[in-house]
């Protein structure tokens, strides 16, 4: 196999079939020039310590050693950081969006310049034990101050990686701090949460188009804390609509009827192509819809009913549903009189 470096700089194979994938390219992007310029500056400090035998002390200045092995470290630990800075930039942006590549470089920079700087003290023989408690005072201080920003910053870091949820996804989110008032109706209780499409996430926020149109940023550490269903890969849902019935009316050829209208069986196998189509798409005969009474008062019944659909809206379900019923109430169902009595 024959390799060398190409225009741009970057170490390339000319056999393809036995070249690395593209992230180990990158790696090996990273490690050979790091190498190489340690072993150019290893050999030039060594050179450098074998000759200074020859000067006598009064010609070299005390601890001249030590800023010279400071001066290699500074500029050996700069150029290493702006080649891990341009490569990793690369590695990143084909994992995250441009800007968290972007805020994951600066955070990668800041520690190594953080630690090329504690090595230059220790060259130099500079006690960096106070220089460290009074970081430590500063950062306790700090850590108070920013409580909240840090708790987003480290949540940000995990719905990123560990992928809960994407930019694109259909979520519901039920969390006590947003919490909502109950409804009053007497349908089924929905579930206390704000439902939309994730647009955005970055390190502090996360950016959701509500379905009633409305944009919602919620802080990260809010999400970490919260219930949230997810609705991307969901292939069909339970849809479940209650309402209210007058004890005159005859459960048995109610249930009959409504059960051949969402099948499409009966009565309603020859409804129009445009309605059967709906349906169709609406409701899944396997399995089938079920329909019961679930609660009774003096003077009516409760019905529940419960179909599987493929579509994660449940409101179009629920329109069909509750029309058909209203629509056999006043006995003009399928255009002809109900033949329950009400």
């Amino acid at each position: 196999m024959n390799n060398n470096y190409g225009k741009n700089g970057e170490y390339e194979f000319k056999d393809k079939k036995t070249a690395p994938s593209a992230p180990l390219k990158r790696l090996i992007n990273i490690i050979i020039p790091i190498a190489l310029l340690g072993f150019l500056f290893f050999v030039l400090f060594y050179v450098i310590h074998f000759y200074s035998r020859y000067f006598s002390k009064n010609m070299i200045p005390k601890g001249y050693f030590s800023i010279i092995e400071a001066i290699f470290i500074t500029i050996f630990g700069i150029l290493a950081i702006k080649i891990i800075q341009k490569s990793s930039y690369k590695i990143l942006s084909g994992y995250v969006s441009e800007d968290k590549a972007g805020f994951l470089r600066f955070l990668l920079s800041f520690t190594a310049y953080f630690i090329l700087v504690l090595f230059i003290f220790t060259t130099l023989g500079i006690d960096i034990s106070n220089i460290l408690l009074g970081a430590t005072f500063i950062g306790v201080i700090f850590g108070i101050a920013a409580q909240s920003f840090l708790s987003n910053l480290l949540a940000g870091f995990i719905i990123l990686f560990g992928k809960p949820f994407k930019i694109g996804d259909r979520i519901t989110i039920v969390t006590w701090q947003y919490g909502l008032l109950m409804s009053t109706y007497q349908h089924e209780a929905a579930k206390p949460g704000y439902t939309g499409v994730i647009k955005d996430i970055n390190m502090l926020f996360t950016t959701i188009l509500e379905d009633s149109g409305f944009t919602m940023k919620s802080p990260n550490n809010i999400l970490m804390q919260a219930l949230v269903t997810n609705y991307d890969n969901t292939k069909r849902r339970l849809v479940r609509v209650r309402f209210e019935l007058d004890k005159e009316t005859d459960f048995e050829n109610f249930r009959n009827e409504l059960y051949d209208y969402l099948t499409l069986s009966g009565n309603y196998a020859g409804i129009s192509e445009n309605d059967s189509k709906i349906i169709g798409d609406l409701i899944e005969k396997n399995p089938s819809p079920v329909i019961r009474v679930i609660d009774v008062s003096l003077s009516s019944y409760f019905v529940a009913v419960e179909v599987y659909s493929p579509q994660l809206y449940d409101d179009p379900v629920r329109d069909l549903i509750l029309t058909f019923v209203l629509k056999m109430k006043r006995g003009k169902t399928n255009g002809n009189e109900s033949k329950i009595p009400v």
